[in-house]
């Protein structure tokens, strides 16, 4: 993934050391983030597709897949959370500096 667009350098050249600070955190934050969601929904699926060669799961087996998706599901909310906030701080940045 690719991940979205960097702020222009225009920009840049315009914020403060605590605006480009707190940029590059919440773009580590954001990449990180997502590479945990997606480690958590691979993992999901790797079970769930075992799981669906078995004939009979364990009532231990169908939770263990349930309490997989869910990571997955959080993860993911994490995930877009920090993109909805970096989202708007470059919505921000652009406003002020442009």
């Amino acid at each position: 993934m690719a991940g979205p667009k960097p702020l222009p350098k225009k920009i840049l050249s315009k914020m403060n050391k605590r605006e480009i600070t707190k940029y590059g955190r919440l773009r580590k934050d954001e990449a990180k983030l997502f590479e945990n969601m997606d480690k958590a929904q691979r993992a999901s699926t790797v079970y769930s597709r075992k799981l669906d060669k078995i004939k009979e799961p364990t009532t231990a087996q169908k939770k263990k897949d349930q309490r997989l998706i869910n990571a997955g599901f959080r993860a993911m909310h994490f995930a877009h959370k920090k993109g909805d906030e970096l989202r708007e701080f470059k919505n921000i940045m652009k406003k002020k500096h442009m």
